[in-house]
């Protein structure tokens, strides 16, 4: 019942490849990210270069910037606790 009248016999498949899917280390987007900030209108030249979306640049730019405002891998100023202690004054013992 389910046959159909103009079903054809397939005698060839073509497979069309559409990209694989890249790993990148933190390196490479490391360098990837500081050569598009290196002048103005970068991103997408940058993006092009190394065939990756424009988009993608762009999140990993703003992964970087808020690590860096989090504090992970750069070394900066912190806060260090004070304690205030009332001064007293000296005393003199008679020795």
């Amino acid at each position: 019942m389910d046959v159909h009248k103009d079903s054809a016999v397939l005698s060839r498949i073509e497979v069309v490849e559409t990209g694989r899917r890249r790993r990148w280390t933190s390196a490479e987007k490391l360098r990837i990210v500081e050569e598009s900030f290196a002048g103005p209108r970068l991103v997408s030249a940058t993006a092009r270069r190394y065939g990756i979306s424009r988009q993608l640049l762009l999140n990993w730019r703003k992964t970087l910037a808020s690590n860096h405002r989090a504090g992970e891998g750069s070394i900066g100023p912190t806060f260090v606790p004070a304690i205030v202690v009332p001064s007293t004054p000296p005393t003199t013992e008679a020795v």
